[in-house]
């Protein structure tokens, strides 16, 4: 793997590493033992345990290169919000060192070697952590706070998630942690005794920090506050997510009730389920889908689908379209805004194995996010798509049949009509639209479901 940056033989821990019985901690020690910077520039690790390529240039004139730069480049983190550690080597940086540690102590003759290893998977992780802070521009003045106010693993997998959209919560509880740890600061340089005032305001600040670090924790676990029977209901709804792919409260509740997993002294009905979904979903990696009121499951990968099409109907019928132009150009596509947007179009498109993927399109109005899109614009990518989808379609279905018709019909006034009921039924949940539309053409509504019946 890194025949391109090896230089010499392997590093001094050959017997090391045919020493150790543990697979994890021998494949680490082997990487780690190959790379050419192992002792001089511990940060270089990171290329090794999450197997990206060194950089190309020569990594201490870079350095220098970069010491008057603020910003810094880091691998990306998975999107579940793992950190690099349990995404590529399946374990926690502790769990790491502790089984380095019990081979150390079964190997006493290379413990400087396994120290080396401990030293480095430790530096590794904190570049960890620093990457999660740098991340977020928000926390920048706060990175002392933060600390102090705790990042365990589960708080930076909450902070890659979800740091953004919870953002004024958590400066709140920066801001309360800061005014506290003034009044601290300045009773500890009171010179003389402390009177009642002086205690009161100890005590006061005292709390205030404890306030401040429950709201951080509160903020980033939100899941916290949930019972232990709701906390079962979400554990199960991820294993139906898992096994089924994409679906809405009422079909796992429906599944959950033939498992006969649920308590009966609860009362699991669809909107109290989708609410729990909403609200704590993220922090079990349950995340809205394409479709009506749909739930997904995120993985490494993106959203785990177990049948596109159906998958791609819910997305079609939701936030999809499909049209033909006043020109007679068929077309089809899927919009989405945000990071979970880019996911669900980045899966569709790889799933149904067509169409043109448009990332980060820019959108010129204030507040509002870029968009991405997938497109369908030639025959062999519309009739793939349509055809796929079309069993599963509930609401763009007379569309789906009317384009598909219209890709190998050669009569143009059936083609000009195919058009117009693709058109009307675009608009058919608006009645000033649809309305001018008949009005435009000078036909009566009943001219567009006769021709929608011929399909």
């Amino acid at each position: 793997m890194w025949g391109s940056v090896l230089v010499g033989d392997e590093y001094d821990v050959g017997d090391v590493i045919g020493s150790i019985d543990d697979p994890l901690v021998r494949t680490i020690t082997k990487d780690l033992a190959q790379h050419p910077l192992l002792k001089e520039h511990a940060g270089g690790l990171v290329n090794i345990i999450i197997n990206l390529k060194p950089k190309g240039k020569d990594e201490k004139a870079e350095i220098e290169e970069d010491e008057d730069k603020e910003e810094k480049s880091y691998p990306a983190f998975s999107r579940t919000g793992e950190g690099w550690f349990e995404t590529h080597l399946g374990s926690s940086a502790d769990g790491i060192v502790s089984r380095l540690r019990k081979a150390r102590r079964s190997n006493k003759e290379f413990k400087e070697d396994i120290d080396i290893l401990i030293r480095s998977v430790r530096e590794l992780k904190s570049l960890e952590v620093q990457a999660t802070i740098d991340s977020m521009p928000w926390l920048s003045e706060r990175e002392d706070t933060i600390r102090e106010l705790g990042l365990s693993d589960r708080d930076l997998k909450s902070l890659r998630c979800y740091g953004d959209s919870r953002s004024d919560s958590l400066l709140a509880a920066c801001e309360m942690w800061d005014n506290a740890s003034l009044i601290l600061d300045s009773l500890e340089k009171h010179e003389g005794g402390w009177d009642d005032s002086h205690r009161e305001q100890w005590a006061k600040a005292m709390d205030a920090r404890s306030g401040a670090r429950k709201s951080w924790r509160s903020t980033l676990h939100q899941s916290d506050r949930l019972s232990k029977a709701e906390l079962e209901l979400m554990g199960y709804a991820v294993e139906e997510l898992q096994k089924w792919g994409p679906l809405n409260a009422k079909s796992i509740i429906s599944n959950l009730t033939e498992r006969n997993v649920l308590k009966k002294t609860f009362r699991w009905s669809n909107t109290r389920v989708g609410r729990m979904l909403n609200m704590y979903g993220e922090e079990f990696n349950i995340v809205k889908a394409a479709g009506n009121r749909m739930y997904g499951l995120l993985v490494d990968e993106g959203i785990l689908i177990k049948d596109p099409w159906a998958y791609g109907a819910g997305f079609l019928d939701a936030d999809g379209y499909i049209t033909i132009t006043k020109r007679g150009e068929p077309r089809a596509g899927f919009i989405a805004t945000g990071s979970r947007g880019r996911t669900h179009c980045e899966q569709i498109q790889k799933n149904v194995g067509c169409g043109i993927l448009q990332l980060d399109q820019k959108v010129y109005k204030d507040g509002q996010r870029s968009q991405h899109r997938v497109t369908f614009y030639s025959k062999a990518d519309l009739r793939k798509l349509l055809e796929g989808v079309g069993p599963f379609l509930r609401l763009k279905n007379i569309q789906a049949q009317a384009v598909l018709k219209f890709l190998d019909e050669k009569d143009p006034q059936v083609k000009e009509n195919l058009r117009k009921v693709v058109q009307y039924h675009n608009w058919a949940d608006d009645k000033k639209k649809s309305r001018a539309l008949l009005d435009e053409w000078g036909i009566g509504v009943e001219t567009v479901v006769k021709w929608a019946e011929e399909l």
